[in-house]
């Protein structure tokens, strides 16, 4: 459990007690909306507001402790325990990276346009001999990550993290307070290209985490990924290359059979050897993050059997290709969380090779691709004529992905569009039946959730 005078010596703060306040956290959280019974609210600087305005909301949901800045002035309701730093986001920053100090881990970082979450958690299976933790969930960001550092408890000699970025610099900020030994990069692909403009900038964000490698670490790079290849000069580190196509890896993972929504299997190479390998989950391209897993657990002395043994172990995180028992005997393939060209055509694959006689494909539209919106968009539809048996095409962007679907040769009657995940819904339920399989693929903002839980058995 958290105490309030040993997270006042991490942030660097000053603590104000009121007399006979415990100094037990329970948790620790910068949203008061999550606020907890006796947790601690760090009041952090945003975009469109100012965290010190909801201390009192944090308060009232009954927060034992708040961290804010020296210049507060606490009203009628307040946290028993205040800690005071000159500045909150940098104290938290300061505060993650002592507290990685203190647990002696190596620092493992994760980035990538697609697949990050899901090679973060094979890295964190391929490690797990010895005591390994990772930021669970996609809690990739500048806040999220020192929140979830701070509540890690000894032994950890391990750490994991997955590293976000919509911007430039962002990767450097995350790199400069996790101090990553080793780094992963796993491809550059056309996500956050409406805020970046081309791949080349995309590339160079995610270079930032080569960058902040030591000489003695090593980058885990893509050699089939052109992107990465160019700015593998970047790091200082050794590289330690992977893929499947390219004869610079040497680690691969080869001899792949897709088995449908039931997942694939195929063999990890490394130098040490050959060990088959397994994955529960749909998506050939998935062992391709295996592979990258293994290279990564090379770098502790893991050998390729027992890495290839421990990530067959995973299982898809929540609306990342959860394959799950639907109304009137479908299969749904819910991968709701999130979407990119990438993502989508790799999903589609996943249904295209399910074979089912009844394939049906609910696409919501990609956000943030900026001028490449129409051309994804309709590279999406017509992957889904080549992939799906019916579609239903969700959002601002249905028509552009029927018509081309229709263009593509699905026939129109087997095209459906809907401007919400509700009336998504409402149209794919008559469709579904024995042996049909469902593919829900869409980004986070259009809440393509809601259509997974109407079609659930």
């Amino acid at each position: 459990m958290l105490r309030a005078d040993s997270l006042a010596e991490l942030l660097g703060g000053r603590l104000e007690a009121a007399p006979g306040a415990r100094l037990e956290i329970s948790d620790l959280v910068s949203d008061s909306r999550r606020v907890t019974t006796g947790a601690a609210f760090v009041a952090l600087p945003g975009e469109a507001m100012d965290g010190h305005a909801f201390v009192a909301d944090a308060a009232r949901r009954g927060a034992a402790l708040a961290v804010v800045g020296e210049t507060f002035r606490p009203g009628a309701e307040t946290p028993p325990l205040l800690i005071r730093v000159p500045d909150t986001a940098a104290a938290l920053r300061a505060a993650c990276s002592r507290r990685i100090a203190q647990l002696g881990a190596t620092v493992v970082g994760v980035t990538g346009s697609v697949g990050k979450t899901t090679a973060k958690e094979m890295c964190a299976l391929a490690l797990s001999g010895r005591p390994t933790a990772r930021t669970p969930g996609n809690l990739n960001t500048w806040t999220q990550i020192p929140l979830h550092v701070l509540r890690l408890e000894p032994p950890v000699e391990r750490l994991v993290i997955e590293m976000a970025m919509t911007a430039p610099g962002e990767i450097a900020d995350l790199a400069g307070f996790t101090h990553p030994t080793y780094g992963v990069l796993l491809n550059v692909g056309q996500a956050h290209i409406g805020r970046l403009g081309s791949e080349a900038a995309i590339a160079q964000a995610k270079a930032e985490l080569l960058a902040a490698l030591p000489r003695d670490g090593a980058a885990i790079l893509n050699a089939d990924d052109p992107r990465v290849v160019g700015v593998a000069a970047q790091s200082r580190a050794p590289v330690r290359w992977f893929g499947e196509e390219s004869p610079e890896a040497t680690w691969r993972v080869a001899d792949i059979a897709a088995d449908g929504v039931l997942g694939s299997r195929g063999v990890l190479v490394g130098p040490d050897g050959r060990a088959p390998i397994r994955l529960r989950v749909p998506g050939r391209h998935l062992l391709l993050d295996a592979a990258a897993a293994a290279a990564v657990a090379s770098c502790f002395g893991v050998g390729i059997a027992e890495a290839a043994g421990r990530i067959g172990e995973f299982a898809p995180a929540e609306h990342r290709g959860e394959v799950m028992d639907g109304l009137q005997g479908s299969t749904i393939v819910d991968d709701s969380y999130n979407s990119s060209p990438a993502s989508l055509a790799a999903a589609l694959e996943v249904l295209r090779a399910s074979g089912a006689p009844e394939r049906l494909a609910i696409i919501g539209d990609m956000l943030e691709l900026g001028d490449r919106t129409l051309p994804a968009h309709r590279e999406a539809g017509r992957r889904a004529a080549g992939a799906a048996t019916r579609l239903i095409a969700v959002g601002e962007q249905a028509e552009v992905v029927a018509a081309a679907a229709v263009a593509a040769g699905m026939p129109a009657a087997a095209v459906a569009q809907a401007a919400d995940a509700d009336r998504a819904a409402e149209l794919a339920v008559p469709l579904l039946g024995p042996g049909t399989v469902v593919l829900v693929k869409g980004s986070r903002g259009i809440g393509l959730d809601r259509v997974v839980r109407r079609l659930l058995a």
